[in-house]
């Protein structure tokens, strides 16, 4: 199965909860979504969410940075296969202001196939049912 990951930059935290609305209504959860952003911005929505939030300090490693519940930024971004001119694109963008909205189709192909399995499941289970009554 091949995953495909989504990069997205927002210049607004209004484009980035209505674009996180639209990614619910196609099957994605909150938990599938990581939002990089500067550590000086706040962003109040993310405290009501399940979103993942890495943080970028532009200029230097901050104590922030280090206690923070998630990766930061720039170490998170590492984790995809780009080259380090990307990095440092989207780290630019994000030290402007922007936000940099990270998605995968992993989780939500993978709960597309459990559902499957499960529905596939109970069709077998009311089928086997089904031909036992007739057994009757």
């Amino acid at each position: 199965m091949a995953v495909v990951n989504f990069f997205e930059l927002y210049d607004s935290q209004e484009s980035v909860l209505d674009r996180i609305t639209q990614l619910k209504a196609e099957d994605y959860y909150e938990d599938d979504i990581h939002l990089l952003g500067r550590d000086d911005l706040e962003f109040d929505a993310l405290e009501y969410m399940e979103v993942h939030f890495h943080m970028h300090v532009p200029d230097e490693r901050g104590l922030k940075e280090i206690l923070s519940r998630n990766e930061p930024a720039e170490r998170y971004l590492h984790d995809f296969e780009l080259d380090e001119d990307e990095i440092e694109r989207y780290l630019f963008k994000i030290s402007q202001g922007n936000y940099l909205l990270i998605y995968s189709d992993l989780e939500k192909k993978e709960r597309e196939e459990e559902d499957e399995r499960t529905e596939s499941a109970e069709s077998a289970e009311a089928d086997f049912k089904d031909s036992t009554r007739d057994l009757e």
